[in-house]
C-alpha cells in the first residue's frame, strides 16, 4: 500500500486512475490544481506524485519543482503530459520528475510503471528493519559514503540530497565502480525497464545525480560518458580504489 496523490484536472481520467490504484490497496487522493496540489502535499505528503504537466493553478513544472524544494523525505513524482516533443520530456527530468508518461496512454501500461516505481517505496520501508546492519551495509569510496539503510548520501561532511531514482542509480553506479554500465543495464537494474527507448530517462538522471555531486565538490566527471557504449563512475576521479567484489554486487 502506498499513499498516492493524482495531480490532474481531467475528472474522467483522474477518477479512473484512482479507482484502478484503489482496487490494489493503494490510497489516493485527487487534486486539479497546481497550487491546491502543493497544499495537500505539505499536510499530508504522499509516497508518489501522478503529475499532469497542463494544470490549473501552477503547471506541472512548477509543482514538481516546489515538491523538490520540501526538506525531508522526497516523493516518487511521475509526470503526465500531453505535449510529445524531446524539449518537454527533458525539461520533465530537469525539474525534478522520476519518469515522465505520454498522453494518451494506455492503463495497464501507466500502472506497470507506476508498480515499478512503487518499489522504491517499499525498499525504503523494508531498509528501516537493517538499521542494525548499518555499517556493514554503508559503501565508502573516496569522499563519497552511500547509507543503503538510510537511503543517504554524503561527500566529506556534505549531505546530497538525492531522489528514490537518483539515489538507486548513485548505488548501483558505486556497487561497480570502473564498470561501464548500458543505458539498458541502468534501466533495468534502476527502473525495472525492459524497454530501451526510456534511455532518455537515464540519460536526464545522470545528468541530475553528476550536478548534485559536483555542487558537493566531486569533479564534474566522476560519472564519465562512455560513447556508444553507457556510462562509468571513475575511481580515479574519487580517488579511491576499486569496492571488493562481495559490494559489487546489485
Amino acid at each position: 500500500m502506498a499513499r498516492i496523490l493524482i495531480v490532474e484536472d481531467d475528472a474522467p481520467i483522474a477518477i479512473l486512475l484512482a479507482d484502478h490504484l484503489r482496487k490494489v490497496g493503494h490510497v489516493v487522493r485527487i487534486v486539479g490544481n497546481g497550487l491546491e496540489a502543493i497544499v495537500l502535499y505539505r499536510a499530508e505528503r504522499a509516497d508518489l506524485v501522478i503529475l499532469d504537466v497542463m494544470i490549473p493553478g501552477a503547471n506541472g513544472y512548477d509543482v514538481c519543482r516546489a515538491l523538490r524544494a520540501e526538506q525531508g523525505r522526497q516523493p516518487i513524482v511521475l509526470m503526465l503530459t500531453a505535449r510529445v516533443t524531446e524539449e518537454d520530456a527533458i525539461l520533465g527530468y530537469k525539474v525534478g520528475a522520476d519518469d515522465y508518461v505520454r498522453k494518451p496512454f494506455g492503463v495497464r501500461e501507466l500502472l506497470a510503471r507506476i508498480k515499478a516505481l512503487l518499489r522504491f517505496e517499499r525498499r525504503d520501508h523494508d531498509s528501516q528493519k537493517l538499521r542494525a546492519e548499518d555499517d556493514a551495509e554503508a559503501l565508502t569510496l573516496g569522499p563519497m559514503r552511500l547509507d543503503p539503510a538510510g537511503r543517504h548520501a554524503q561527500i566529506g561532511s556534505r549531505q546530497v540530497d538525492l531522489t528514490p531514482m537518483e539515489f538507486d542509480m548513485l548505488i548501483c553506479f558505486a556497487r561497480r565502480a570502473g564498470e561501464v554500465l548500458s543505458r539498458e543495464q541502468l534501466l533495468s537494474d534502476v527502473w525495472g525497464y525492459t524497454d530501451s527507448s526510456y534511455a532518455l530517462t537515464v540519460d536526464s538522471h545522470v545528468t541530475r545525480v553528476r550536478r548534485k555531486l559536483a555542487s558537493a565538490g566531486l569533479a564534474p566527471e566522476v560519472i564519465g560518458t562512455v560513447p556508444g557504449v553507457g556510462y562509468v563512475l571513475s575511481i580515479d576521479a574519487l580517488g579511491t580504489s576499486a569496492p571488493p567484489a562481495s559490494q559489487k554486487q546489485a
